[in-house]
């Protein structure tokens, strides 16, 4: 399986990265968008921050995306370093999502994205 935490810890950069943020954006079925909402403030936010290695959560609503398609969200959280997230992926990871993912099934699809804040 394709290591993305290895690849991009290879990367060199010229200028100071601060932290790391891992947002994660769902495309969740209209029908039940304020029950996911609600599982993500009282369930899923609370279980990714639990251990410290995941801090200020912050969930935001998608606009431009097709609506009769769902709405979309977008999480993220901060981590100190690739190696802080790497270690919340592979210990804390798969003991949050599977319920997320068994409980709303086909009804949401979602992806995650690594960024790196920059001080400029």
């Amino acid at each position: 399986m394709y290591d993305l935490f290895e690849s991009l810890s290879c990367v060199e950069f010229s200028y100071i990265i601060r932290m790391i943020v891992y947002n994660t954006t769902f495309q969740v079925d209209t029908d039940i968008q304020d029950e996911f909402v609600e599982y993500l403030l009282q369930k899923f936010i609370p279980a990714c921050t639990k251990s410290g290695l995941l801090t200020s959560p912050r969930l935001a609503r998608v606009f431009g995306t097709g609506e009769d398609e769902g709405i979309s969200f977008a999480i993220e959280f901060t981590a100190k370093d690739l190696f802080t997230l790497e270690k919340w992926n592979n210990e804390e990871s798969y003991s949050i999502h599977a319920p997320l993912i068994e409980k709303f099934r086909e009804k949401i699809a979602g992806f995650s994205t690594i960024l790196q804040t920059i001080e400029y």
